[in-house]
């Protein structure tokens, strides 16, 4: 959890209710809040003109998104939509900056975090590089999991649809279905109810 709910409701935040695939925000619009989620997961997308999508980043519940753009004057570059059913907390972002500057600790737990984001978006980085598909999902999977800090095998559960997967490993879904089902029979994924397993 970046900031307790009781740090972001004594400045004043909404609680907001978001439906799965829901726009929290658009491409394009000012930043003008701090967004930080209670209950749920976000994703941070872009429309492509073939119509398919391309996920820069994934948030999780005690996670902060899209932050950064109230410490510039420019407008958001991606989409952020809601990944399930969830609750966000939005608090004023005049407000927010006013807080973090005034308190250097709480400043600095926002670099951290933003450090821990940018080790993650390196490592997705170079997990696109690799050309391989079992490989590329293989090293997806093993960026989730430490990220999670979930260790021992098969105990953490993907959370994406096949469909998130192939956006996030920038691969076919045909490619995706096929790879998670040679991974399943040879012993590196479990599949339980639909749920991908590492």
């Amino acid at each position: 959890m970046i900031f307790s709910e009781e740090i972001l409701s004594s400045l004043g935040a909404d609680v907001l209710y978001y439906k799965i695939n829901e726009t929290i925000f658009s491409e394009g619009q000012l930043p003008n809040y701090y967004y930080q989620i209670f209950k749920g997961a976000v994703k941070l997308t872009k429309d492509r003109e073939n119509g398919t999508e391309s996920i820069f980043g994934v948030f999780f519940k005690g996670q902060c998104f899209g932050e950064t753009f109230l410490f510039a004057d420019k407008t958001y570059p991606f989409n952020a939509v809601a990944m399930e059913d969830g609750v966000i907390l939005r608090v004023p972002g005049e407000k927010f900056i006013d807080f973090v500057t005034k308190k250097p600790e709480f400043l600095l737990r926002l670099y951290r975090f933003n450090a821990e984001r940018m080790y993650f978006r390196y490592a997705m980085l170079n997990c696109l590089s690799i050309n391989d598909s079992m490989l590329r999902i293989k090293e997806l999977f093993t960026i989730l999991k430490e990220l999670h800090s979930v260790k021992g095998a098969f105990s953490y559960q993907i959370p994406f649809t096949r469909q998130q997967l192939s956006s996030l490993a920038a691969l076919r879904l045909e490619t995706v279905i096929r790879t998670v089902k040679k991974m399943e029979k040879d012993n590196l994924v479990e599949i339980r109810n639909g749920k991908i397993f590492y």
